[in-house]
């Protein structure tokens, strides 16, 4: 399937959204409301919601787990390079733990700059893989730069550090993360940024400066992986649908 024969073809409205039940909260596809699901109007009406300092002119959304980059970590290169074997494994992988509906689509037919066509890999898209950052800096881009490779442990690592006054600005992620000092500054603590971001799924306790957060990097395969984001995506939707209908 083309992506543009599933993304952007039935988009709902923030009311629409909010009449869904739990189960059909968790298991919707964001990816059905435009090409950049984690931007796209929908979802932006629930930061609104979520987030009270949200501002979509300084602020934008991210995928928080993806499945791309940790391919290439498990399977040793990108996912639109592997054979079919290797890519039908992937997907079993994904729907095995992924709560979803009969219709969401796991991968899509693209086509390269020489005309070429592939298929990509899609991402998790659900509630609970969302969040916001600033634009400017660079945080985004720079997650899924090595050594961190967009997994979110790594990400919250530093950030820990960040609270602690023990950053090191030695890498690009660390440089953006400084650069926003003052949009960190505006949560008390570590505990507090967690939070107020409900990143709380993501830790093991609630001492947040324990470093007991899920060590989603060190999983030893791709199922392992996707067996703990979608564990903690679910959780996290859960908690944000309960938040939406407070």
């Amino acid at each position: 399937m083309k992506l543009s024969d599933y993304s952007g073809v039935k988009k709902i409205t923030l009311d629409d959204f909010l009449m869904l039940d739990e189960e059909q909260t968790i298991k919707f596809d964001f990816l059905t409301q435009g090409k950049e699901a984690d931007r796209s109007e929908l979802i932006n009406s629930i930061y609104h919601k979520l987030f009270p300092w949200f501002d979509k002119q300084v602020h934008a959304g991210d995928t928080l787990n993806t499945y791309r980059i940790a391919v290439k970590k498990y399977y040793g290169t990108y996912y639109r390079f592997l054979d079919q074997e290797k890519q039908l494994e992937i997907i079993t992988i994904i729907k095995k733990y992924t709560p979803h509906n009969d219709e969401r689509i796991f991968e899509f037919e693209d086509t390269d700059k020489n005309g070429k066509s592939y298929y990509q890999l899609c991402n998790n898209y659900q509630l609970g893989n969302f969040g916001i950052f600033p634009i400017h800096g660079g945080i985004n881009p720079k997650r899924a730069c090595a050594p961190y490779n967009d997994f979110f442990d790594k990400f919250l690592s530093l950030v820990c550090d960040f609270y602690a006054g023990m950053l090191k600005l030695d890498n690009g992620l660390a440089k953006a993360i400084d650069y926003q000092t003052d949009y960190f500054k505006q949560f008390k603590d570590m505990a507090d940024f967690v939070k107020q971001n409900f990143f709380c799924d993501f830790f093991i306790d609630t001492n947040y400066y324990s470093a007991t957060y899920k060590k989603l990097s060190a999983s030893s395969t791709f199922a392992e992986y996707v067996s703990l984001v979608t564990d903690i995506v679910t959780k996290r939707s859960k908690t944000l649908y309960k938040v939406l209908h407070d």
